[in-house]
């Protein structure tokens, strides 16, 4: 009965699962973001960051939905 308990402590929670997408969403703008200000010519995103930065708004939207 205790081990039950246990592993429902060792799941994180709602809210700590939307922050480490709202974590990756900012890092992958943030290396966008740098690497445009670094850059000569036009923004051009890479393929990488951008499926970060939509995979993490997708997670923390359905994450968001299915708390509530």
């Amino acid at each position: 009965m205790t081990g039950d308990m246990d592993e429902k402590k060792d799941k994180p929670t709602g809210e700590e699962k939307r922050r480490l997408y709202l974590i990756f969403f900012c890092i992958a703008a943030g290396v966008e973001l740098v690497r445009f200000a670094w850059s000569a010519g036009p923004y051009q995103p890479t393929l990488i960051g951008l499926a970060i930065m939509i995979a993490g708004v997708l997670f923390y939207g359905y994450s968001w939905i299915t708390d509530r």
